[in-house]
């Protein structure tokens, strides 16, 4: 059974969704026309896939990084190679 605490968090999240959803849809009915060119959509699109590999690449860098211990602090890694125990 799930907690009491988790479950207000989920109707909330809901709720917050709901309502920017709203948002959005309310917001849309203000804006004046506008029509993109297919030259416009097709940078979009190569706009958001290259944000999206980069994204991906820098988080995949620093899980690799972290896991072959570079993100390790600087007195950690003195403490081992001087075979100290603080």
């Amino acid at each position: 059974m799930k907690s009491k605490a988790s479950i207000l968090s989920l109707i909330a999240l809901v709720i917050a969704i709901l309502m920017g959803v709203a948002y959005l849809v309310a917001g849309v009915g203000l804006l004046p026309e506008m029509t993109m060119s297919r030259h416009g959509w097709i940078a979009l699109g190569l706009g958001t896939f290259l944000s999206v590999v980069v994204g991906g690449g820098l988080a995949a860098i620093l899980i690799i990084s972290r896991r072959d211990g570079y993100d390790e602090a600087a007195h950690e890694v003195f403490k081992k190679v001087d075979g100290r125990e603080d």
